[in-house]
């Protein structure tokens, strides 16, 4: 009986000592699978362009001012938004108005108002842009007016297919603060425009950065510097640019960006928007 009991006690401590190596085999094959997991591969840094936009919307000196942009890469045959805030939220456009105009008038007449549309555009010509606005006017509805100038161009972008809601016009130049305008309507007016027999004239017709126009004084010195096209659009607390950049990696970008309201200094918003324009030509 005794040595029975000794055996039965044998078996039981070999048979614990069995389950204890058992476990800890286990529990070591755990912690490396659990190690293992934890390694992770490295996260590529979001492109610089995404971190300023983001400053934009967050800076202080927009505090009361509302914001709206949209950046289309157009490189493949499919165009990408590759970021976009308050895209189809209505802003008083200033300037950027006259891409509406211009555009317009050369699809509908050519290159009769080809060197027109060069000069209201290259250098923000006010009064020229609300003649091209009446010759529009008077080429749809027989009418020389203003008036009928925005009711046809409005009517031509939509016959387009561009989504005119929110859109309003009381002139060519983009001068009245009735005027109304969304970025994505921008964005669609400059990808229409891509694909236009008059997309030369049209293309030329905008300020080069750092070189021409109204943006001559902009991006100058920088990576942006004759790398991006664009009208700029400033009135009285609005400030907009919207156009076209080819960036340093050989990407097609369209862009529209328009800030209403603003109470700073008109030149800390340049030098602000200007930033973004730097970071779009260096976009990868």
């Amino acid at each position: 009986m005794r040595v029975k009991v000794i055996f039965l006690f044998s078996l039981m401590l070999f048979l614990s000592l069995f389950s204890c190596q058992h476990n800890e085999k286990k529990s070591a094959s755990l912690r490396i699978n659990d190690s293992t997991s934890l390694v992770k591969k490295p996260v590529k840094p979001p492109d610089p362009l995404f971190a300023e936009l983001d400053n934009l919307r967050k800076d202080d000196a927009f505090t009361d001012a509302s914001i709206g942009y949209v950046i289309m890469d157009c490189t493949q045959s499919k165009p990408v938004v590759i970021a976009q805030y308050n895209q189809k939220q209505a802003f008083i456009p200033a300037s950027t108005q006259k891409l509406l105009t211009t555009g317009a008038a050369l699809e509908l007449m050519g290159t009769e108002v080809a060197r027109q549309v060069i000069i209201t555009n290259l250098n923000s010509i006010n009064w020229l842009a609300n003649r091209l606005l009446r010759k529009v006017g008077d080429y749809i509805y027989g009418k020389r007016e203003n008036d009928y100038g925005c009711k046809a161009v409005m009517e031509f972008w939509k016959q387009k297919g561009i989504d005119v809601t929110g859109m309003m016009m009381y002139d060519g130049c983009g001068l009245s603060k009735e005027n109304s305008l969304t970025p994505k309507q921008l964005i669609d007016v400059l990808y229409y425009m891509k694909f236009s027999p008059h997309f030369p004239v049209f293309y030329s017709s905008l300020p080069l950065s750092g070189i021409s126009g109204t943006l001559h004084r902009y991006m100058r010195g920088t990576p942006a510097e004759g790398m991006i096209r664009a009208k700029t659009g400033t009135v009285n607390g609005v400030k907009s640019f919207a156009g076209y950049v080819n960036t340093l990696s050989g990407k097609k970008l369209i862009f529209a960006i328009i800030v209403n309201n603003f109470t700073c200094r008109t030149k800390v918003v340049k030098k602000k928007l200007e930033n973004v324009m730097i970071r779009m030509a260096e976009y990868n």
